[in-house]
């Protein structure tokens, strides 16, 4: 096989990245999954590369148990202020809200005695037509080719014959997340026309609904705000922060009949102009903690309104297991 530099330089960043983030002063990381699946049952919904197969998930659980201390993210404010034991701490969370967090995810968790948070977007719970991004998924492909106005006020985008349209879909779904949840509904209509189909086609059963919202906490579970609509609020004009962030805070309340007290920022929090804004709707919102999509190391200066996560992805989760198991030997 011949050697792909690019390949061997980002993992070799990944790698550092991780080390580093496991070395901080708190010996906790944060991990980030978004589904659980094999490739051809998330295929229809989501990019395969951001859901592992249940079997993978279940050695990952079987790793953890024994080798970290596996806790909440209730627990992780304390553990971040005091003074960390030898043990590496792992707190595992769960965003935007699909089915198979219920269906896939729970049932290992429960075999494995451990607990996560999930942070569930609250729109499509009412819609019944899955996350906006599942439906980006699988309308980019059937896209005709041409001018695409989104009616954002931006330039047309040039919808060519290729096959994948990765590009395409990463620009589009940049595009979208930056929209009020109106505007972006208006845009999906666009989109559905071009690609010849109805809105939400192909979704059913993709997304959570409120009854296993209900289950995931029974469970044991933590249930946690991701916002109404999922845009990227560091982007989003701070007159629609509110409504997102408080608003997802009370759907999901009005479900479970308690206080929901943590909360994820949909895509890189902190890292757009209006990030700040975004971080003070959190705040006044109520929310005891709240984690980004930035990877950086834990300890006592860790702002809790903005704690860093490691992503696992399909395509470098062995790197990073590899590495928790290393830190976890030197506890």
């Amino acid at each position: 096989m011949a050697f792909d530099g690019r390949r061997w330089l980002a993992d070799w960043r990944r790698k550092r990245r991780y080390r580093a983030c496991l070395a901080g002063p708190a010996r906790a990381v944060v991990l980030r999954y978004h589904s659980i699946g094999t490739p051809t049952s998330v295929s229809g919904y989501l990019d395969p590369g951001l859901s592992l197969p249940p079997s993978r998930f279940s050695e990952q659980l079987a790793l953890l148990a024994a080798r970290c201390d596996v806790l909440t993210v209730d627990e992780l404010p304390e553990r971040l202020s005091g003074t960390p034991p030898r043990r590496l701490a792992v707190v595992l969370t769960f965003d935007d809200g699909y089915r198979d967090n219920h269906d896939e995810a729970l049932p290992l968790l429960a075999a494995a005695g451990l607990r996560a948070a999930f942070y569930v977007t609250t729109s499509p719970l009412r819609s019944g037509n899955g996350l906006w991004i599942s439906e980006l998924w699988r309308l980019v492909p059937r896209l005709s080719c041409g001018e695409l106005e989104l009616g954002d006020g931006a330039p047309p985008l040039a919808v060519t014959a290729s096959p994948e349209r990765t590009a395409l879909r990463r620009l589009l779904t940049a595009r979208l997340a930056a929209l009020p949840a109106p505007a972006r509904e208006a845009a999906l209509g666009r989109m559905a026309r071009s690609a010849g189909c109805g809105r939400g086609e192909g979704l059913a059963g993709s997304f959570v609904e409120p009854q296993h919202v209900a289950a995931l906490r029974s469970a044991g579970m933590v249930i946690g705000a991701h916002t109404r609509s999922h845009p990227h609020l560091d982007l989003l004009d701070p007159r629609e922060h509110d409504d997102e962030v408080t608003g997802s805070r009370r759907d999901l309340e009005a479900i479970l009949g308690e206080p929901v007290r943590h909360f994820a920022y949909p895509n890189p929090g902190g890292s757009g102009t209006r990030a700040d804004a975004a971080r003070e709707a959190v705040r006044r919102a109520g929310f005891a903690t709240a984690v980004t999509s930035t990877a950086a190391p834990l300890g006592p200066a860790t702002d809790r309104l903005r704690i860093p996560r490691l992503g696992v992805y399909a395509g470098s989760e062995r790197l990073l297991f590899h590495a928790i198991a290393a830190a976890a030997e030197r506890s």
